[in-house]
């Protein structure tokens, strides 16, 4: 019991660091895009307050907003640098001439900084000179940070220094999640039927993981305000589906089992927004659903957190804690109008390549403890399942679960015993395909087994187990009896659940004789 209680506090002690790590990074991450986005040179004085510049307004139509401001030129510094804009268009004019133009209106300029060179002949010195900027939106509109004057080479590297740590990690976080995509499909094919659940949850998050994230790159044109605006409906549900499949994968490898009733209900409600979204025809409708599935999102992620804390996943820690972190900051300023950076393409990024890289190690590890038992001689060779002399190597923790056939005596004297052993090996089929790959099913003897699982919960066993029952009778026509205790020592654990599995045959004789 010492030990336990010791271990728990060590696991305790590890899940803190852990936490704090995310935490350090997050903070580093904020104070690095806030000294990048520092202006380097004279900020633009504009005519309207500071935060009538740096906010991001909503349309409810296709609309734009016009800012007028002023600046001096000393003769070297002839080069603006634009932080951040979200529009579709950005129009720039000094003193009443257009000097540039960023794209046509049906396409994101966001989140790459933008630099544009002032002729010199337009500039006047020692005199104000009038800037004006014109953005034009879809969905919305507005410009982060403050728009400031600098030489050509020091824009340059501003903006490339900036692109690097917003738009570049984008496409990097696309092709991972690509890469991610591709080594599953093929992993999936060969794969076993629970790892099959687990694989198919990271294919599904992958693919609207590159969905969510295109909305994070820049691109000039999609050729048509239609288009533009039903990839945005898109790209604003997708997350949605991202941390709901990873939800069903981290119930997959916790322990926690989550009803098939669930799973849809959790479901539905992406799909429910997402068509709402795609056939709202006002944008203000757009920002609404769009809201309420960023709302949710963040929902999913804190349920996320609460189980990875509550099973004490430590592999798990590190990147959710980072996700929640991202994920409460990016809710924060869509849903507040500020003009900060977005932090949640790193918290995805990092949660993707996390999990699927902990799954993938995962079950390469048990692969390869079962490879070695089986070289071990530990295996039943009529039904594939363990036999007794595993029992010694089972890591301790987790559940014991009894099984015994019911009336495979009577099954043998009616059929024979070729029979009989058919029906045990379809028997082991079938369980094996219910549990994880990192149970272990053992053969004790006879019509006899037992599962150890790390992975199932007590309160979970009886539900598990009548689902397992019922297939075994539409399948096979038999069901079984079983019991189940906690697993440290084997002796005691068998003893307890004996007892349990004893009591569901009396009960099952006392049915029967009153049938008859």
């Amino acid at each position: 019991m010492w030990r336990m209680g010791e271990r728990k506090l060590v696991n305790l002690v590890r899940m803190l660091l852990i936490s704090l790590i995310s935490l350090v990074l997050f903070l580093s991450l904020s104070y690095t895009f806030k000294v990048i986005n520092l202006p380097e040179g004279e900020v633009i004085r504009w005519m309207v307050p500071s935060n009538e510049i740096t906010k991001y307004y909503q349309f409810e139509k296709p609309d734009s907003k016009e800012f007028v401001g002023y600046f001096s030129y000393d003769g070297v510094r002839n080069t603006v640098v634009f932080q951040k804009v979200i529009a579709t268009k950005l129009e720039i004019f000094v003193n009443r001439e257009r000097v540039a133009v960023f794209g046509d209106g049906t396409g994101n300029l966001w989140p790459k900084a933008l630099v544009v060179s002032v002729p010199e002949y337009l500039l006047r010195e020692s005199e104000k000179n009038e800037i004006k900027v014109v953005l034009h939106g879809i969905v919305g509109a507005g410009i982060s940070g403050s728009p400031y004057l600098v030489d050509m080479n020091t824009a340059i590297q501003g903006a490339q220094l900036i692109n690097m740590f917003r738009n570049d990690i984008v496409l990097v976080g696309i092709g991972a999640a690509g890469v991610i995509l591709y080594l599953f499909l093929l992993a999936y094919t060969g794969a076993s039927a629970n790892e099959k659940k687990s694989y198919f949850y990271i294919l599904m998050a992958s693919v609207f993981m590159i969905l969510g994230l295109v909305q994070f790159t820049y691109r000039e044109t999609y050729g048509s305000v239609e288009s533009y605006l039903i990839f945005e409906k898109l790209a604003r549900t997708a997350p949605m589906f991202v941390v709901t499949f990873l939800l069903f994968l981290i119930f997959e490898n916790s322990g926690f089992y989550l009803k098939p009733r669930f799973k849809i209900a959790f479901l539905i409600i992406p799909f429910l927004l997402t068509g709402l979204v795609v056939i709202s025809t006002n944008t203000k409708y757009v920002h609404f659903f769009g809201l309420l599935s960023d709302l949710y999102s963040m929902i999913l992620v804190i349920y996320i957190s609460f189980i990875v804390y509550v099973k004490r996943l430590l592999e798990y820690v590190f990147p959710v804690s980072f996700l929640l972190l991202t994920g409460t900051q990016t809710f924060y300023v869509l849903a507040t109008g500020l003009p900060n950076e977005l932090m949640i393409p790193y918290g995805r990024l990092v949660f993707l390549i996390s999990l699927a890289t902990t799954t993938l190690t995962k079950f390469k590890r048990i692969a390869a403890r079962h490879e070695v038992l089986a070289k071990e001689n530990v295996l039943d060779h009529l039904t594939g399942a363990f036999n007794r002399k595993v029992i010694e190597q089972l890591p301790k923790g987790g559940v014991l679960i009894l099984i015994d056939i019911d009336g495979l005596k009577k099954i043998n004297d009616t059929y024979g015993h070729i029979y009989g052993d058919k029906l045990l090996q379809r028997f082991s089929e079938i369980v094996k395909k219910d549990i994880r790959q990192e149970d272990y099913f053992i053969r004790l003897g006879g019509d006899e087994f037992c599962i150890v699982s790390n992975s199932i919960s007590e309160k979970d066993v009886e539900h598990i187990m009548n689902r397992l029952y019922n297939r075994c009778r539409n399948e096979l026509g038999v069901g079984f009896s079983f019991g189940f205790a906690p697993f440290d020592n084997f002796d005691k654990a068998y003893e307890q659940a004996d007892e349990k599995m004893y009591q569901m045959k009396e009960e099952k004789y006392r049915s029967n004789k009153k049938g008859v």
